[in-house]
Formats: structure tokens, sequence, C-alpha cells
């Protein structure tokens, strides 16, 4: 029978979602003992807890015995970042451009590892794109990453940058751009177009063109990518697809700005 108690509430839920919000408030590994001094918690007691919220997949344990986010906590931030007031006052608006392109249609926000997929609507082609709800794009190389990389602060997105050209040279895989004073150049020019293109930069044969989505109050809410076989979605100055996708953007962006 499940512990009830409405008006006091339950002081093992509590503890437990205590544990929890130290790891998402931590954000990256964490060995016990920190994790207990930070809880001011004896570590066998955090131990416990840790362990329930692995069986529920909320937390894990890695290799080095550090402990971290969980994918189920994962898909519950996610579950949040899709019903938004923002993205929701805009579905339908959505989903009348991917009928009006017929392209493939995601939508990434920002999360601390990076552009985060929150909605995928698959092209009207019979193309294979794998990427799913969930998955973290990279900056460096997806047309999303280079939106993200573009208007977010520097400090934010060069650490994750740097790891991604390490990651590349140590697994012996060219990616471009190939360093920062690179990266400075395309973001001059994706400022300049309020756009970023992945012309086969992440998967050969596929286009991707990337446009941000800004609120009320001007800040990045969310990239909207549009992607196809190249067969069908020309990203070359002046296509009509590409021209009509940024008119649909545009009056996305128009439609926030005058709710």
């Amino acid at each position: 029978m499940i512990e009830e108690k409405l008006s006091g509430g339950v002081q093992s839920l509590e503890v437990g979602l205590a544990v929890l919000n130290a790891l998402l408030e931590h954000n990256k590994p964490i060995i016990l003992k920190e994790l207990s001094s930070r809880l001011d918690m004896h570590p066998a007691k955090v131990h416990r807890y840790l362990v329930s919220l692995i069986r529920m997949n909320y937390a894990k344990q890695l290799e080095d015995g550090q402990y971290a986010l969980g994918d189920q906590a994962w898909r519950l931030g996610l579950n949040c970042i899709q019903h938004t007031d923002v993205l929701q006052l805009v579905q339908h608006l959505i989903y009348e451009l991917q009928n009006k392109i017929g392209c493939g249609i995601q939508i990434s926000k920002w999360s601390p590892r990076g552009p985060l997929v929150v909605q995928s609507i698959e092209s009207n082609h019979p193309i294979s794109i794998v990427t799913k709800v969930g998955s973290v794009m990279p900056l460096i190389n997806s047309a999303a990453g280079r939106v993200f990389a573009s208007y977010m602060p520097e400090a934010i997105i060069k650490p994750l940058m740097l790891a991604e050209w390490e990651k590349a040279t140590q697994n012996h895989y060219p990616i471009k751009p190939s360093n920062w004073d690179e990266f400075l150049a395309l973001k001059q020019t994706t400022l300049q177009h309020g756009m970023a293109i992945a012309q086969g930069d992440l998967l050969v044969g596929i286009n991707a063109v990337g446009l941000p989505i800004f609120n009320a109050h001007h800040s990045m809410e969310f990239c909207i990518v549009a992607l196809d076989s190249e067969m069908f979605f020309s990203v070359q100055e002046g296509s009509e697809k590409l021209e009509l996708f940024k008119r649909e953007v545009a009056a996305i962006n128009q439609y926030i700005q005058t709710r």
C-alpha cells in the first residue's frame, strides 16, 4: 500500500527528491562524499536514496563510481520543455509549415548538454533520418548547433565546442569548422543571414537549414530546422523551398511577437 499523507506530505519522498535536486543542480557527475556534504546528510543514507533513484532510472552510477542523472530524469525535463508556452502557442504554425515545404522538421531547445531535439516531424519523402526526440545535436556540424552556437554567449558554448573538437581528434574524423577561428567566421555569416546551413556536414546527402525562433523578450526560444535529401531540398541562395521556409519562419516569429 502506498503511504499517503495529504496534509503533511511524505517525508521520505521529500528526502529522495532533495537528493535528485542535488544531482540536478550539480549538473555533472559527483562522488557520494561530495553529494552527502551538499545535502548535509550521512553518506549511507544518501546511498540508500540513490539506489532507489537508480532503480527508477532517475539516477545512474558511472563506471568510475560517480553518480549522475538517469534517462528518466532527462525524459521528465524533456516533457516539460515540450509543453512550454511559446512552443505550444505555435504548434499549428509548425505543422502548417511542414505541410507547405514537405521537408522534415526538427525543433531544438537549449540544454546544458547542447541543443536538445524536443519535436520531430518526418519528411514527406522516403528518406531515413535517425535523429530522435531527446537527441543532443552537435554544436559544430549540425544546423541547430550552429544556430545556438552563433546566438548564445561564447562563455557557454565554447567549452562544449572544444570538447567536440577534442573528441573528433581522438576518433580521427574531420569536422568543420575545424577550430575556433573558423567557427567565428561561420558565426558572422550565420548572424548576417539569420540562418545556419549544414550541407551534408552531419549526414551525407542530407541538407539542413536552421533558423532561430525568438520569444516576446527577443531572446532565442528554440531553433527550427528543415531537413531533407539534397534531391528534394536545395539550400542554394534563391531556392524556392528555402525562401518559403524562411518566410514561414519569419511569420512564426512575427506571430509570437504580437501575442
